[in-house]
């Protein structure tokens, strides 16, 4: 029974609007932390290539083209104000990092290990990861057979939301092999290897020292990805 942990996930967001969650988090140490609140996406949309953009001559295009404009200086400001309180980020290290983290939460999924969920994911979204486990009723043995393409950042948005709160938000692409078969089977042989193409949300509150990186959410694979599927 070949199945695909990414593909089974059903914590895919559309945006959200601002909108604040009253669980609580404290961080260490003591005497520095915030609330967790969930604001929702800070971005329009993921950047579409400039080969699959209308014609730069039509109406469309140019609105397109605005729009990316638009997206791209607040990438450059995203990228600086990353840099600015995160002393040494780099966009090549973090988005390494990432696949890491994702696969430490699939295989946490895969276990049913809800304790793990909770500090790798948002409120919301280990929540939902909860129930998916719940329906499930069983475990499962969950392997990364191989990564397809480098992880790469996509796309960085920053959000100053007062005067002392700057929320960070990375979403990056991660593109593997992965299979999984009932734990009770203890025969990854019998999993045929399904590719998986994730955009996955990373959010901080970067301006606390002591708030570390959470999965938000993931996104849909855009129609434009090569490894889209209908």
């Amino acid at each position: 029974m070949a199945s695909s942990i990414g593909l089974r996930f059903s914590s895919q967001r559309a945006p959200l609007l601002l909108r604040p969650v009253a669980a609580r988090h404290y961080s260490q140490p003591r005497h520095d932390h915030f609330a967790i609140n969930e604001y929702g996406l800070l971005s329009n949309g993921l950047p579409v290539p400039w080969r699959y953009r209308p014609s730069i001559f039509s109406r469309a295009g140019l609105e397109a083209t605005k729009t990316q404009l638009v997206g791209k200086l607040k990438s450059v400001f995203a990228l600086v104000t990353l840099k600015y309180h995160l002393a040494g980020w780099k966009a090549g290290a973090f988005a390494t990092q990432a696949e890491v983290f994702s696969d430490t939460m699939n295989e946490s999924f895969a276990e049913g290990d809800y304790k793990t969920l909770s500090s790798l994911c948002y409120p919301s979204m280990a929540a939902s990861l909860k129930n998916d486990i719940k329906r499930r009723k069983t475990r499962l043995d969950w392997r990364k057979v191989r990564t397809v393409s480098s992880p790469r950042v996509v796309l960085m948005t920053c959000g100053r939301l007062s005067s002392v709160l700057t929320v960070g938000e990375v979403i990056v692409r991660i593109d593997q092999e992965q299979s999984a078969v009932p734990a009770a089977t203890r025969n990854q042989a019998l999993a045929k290897p399904v590719r998986v193409t994730e955009y996955v949300v990373f959010h901080r509150v970067i301006s606390d020292p002591a708030s570390p990186w959470r999965i938000f959410c993931k996104l849909g694979v855009p129609k434009w990805d090569p490894a889209y599927q209908k």
